[in-house]
């Protein structure tokens, strides 16, 4: 048996790398523009129903802000990291991170993003690997039927 990968096959894996990395991060920036309507929904909603905001000022578009450029920075630490432990427990911190900086003085906000950052975070990374696993199924059939008409 020869273990030498033939240049065929290291095309494929290359290509297969390729589209997992451009698949991946198009999953991931599908997420983030998710957010902005999902928070922007969010927002509405707790307008309706509990007559706008209590706190007026700056302090609220900042917060928002804030939360958007850190949901933003832990999923590309997120999409560079190997191991899907360490992907979850970085969620997870976010999350930690987030209940901490709102919590005890705005439990609402507290809640709701933390759910909005944790969720749409677990969203990407199970869009990515769902990906991944299609795209690694087409390479291999394509690569079997490659190999057994040569």
């Amino acid at each position: 048996m020869n273990s030498n990968p033939t240049p065929m096959s290291c095309a494929v894996s290359n290509g297969v790398q390729v589209a997992k990395i451009t698949f991946g991060a198009i999953a991931y920036l599908l997420v983030i523009v998710l957010y902005v309507f999902v928070h922007d929904l969010g927002v509405s909603f707790y307008k309706e129903r509990m007559g706008g905001f209590t706190a007026r000022g700056v302090a609220i578009g900042i917060t928002a802000e804030l939360m958007f450029g850190f949901f933003i920075f832990i999923n590309v630490v997120v999409f560079v990291l190997p191991r899907m432990a360490l992907k979850f427990a970085t969620i997870v911190l976010m999350v930690a991170i987030v209940l901490f900086y709102f919590l005890p003085e705005n439990p609402v906000r507290a809640m709701a993003y933390s759910m909005l950052t944790g969720g749409m975070s677990v969203i990407a990374l199970f869009t990515r690997s769902l990906v991944h696993r299609l795209i690694v199924r087409r390479w291999l059939r394509a690569s079997a039927v490659t190999s057994l008409n040569s």
